[in-house]
């Protein structure tokens, strides 16, 4: 499915999308420190990997694959794990199974990449 996927640039828009929502969920959460994290850790990996969205490109897209997972494992433990009100854990289980279908999804392989195997 990786190699079929969806463009990187698009993962990096969703996550955009989700990174800048989780803040706003945390500035509405009566116990902010999760949902701020989430949000910061996916606007900075989305930000500085190496995709056609960045704006810096710093980060590999193999080292942003596994910051994908950290980032959704995070999201669903501190859904359970976490103090937190029945918004709050409902929208970070929320962002971590939409993420997780995301990264599924995507094709992390880098344009250059995906020539030279295909010929």
């Amino acid at each position: 499915m990786a190699s079929q996927g969806r463009g990187f640039w698009l993962h990096q828009l969703v996550e955009y999308i989700i990174g800048i929502g989780t803040l706003f969920l945390a500035g509405q959460s009566s116990q902010p420190v999760w949902p701020a994290a989430i949000g910061a850790v996916i606007l900075i990996n989305a930000a500085f990997s190496d995709g056609a969205m960045s704006a810096y490109r710093v980060i590999p897209r193999q080292v942003h694959k596994i910051v994908d997972w950290v980032v959704i494992v995070g999201a669903i433990l501190a859904s359970v794990l976490a103090d937190h009100d029945a918004q709050a854990r409902v929208s970070l289980l929320g962002i971590g199974l939409i993420l997780a279908v995301i990264a599924l999804g995507t094709n992390y392989v880098g344009k250059g990449a995906r020539n030279v195997r295909g010929k």
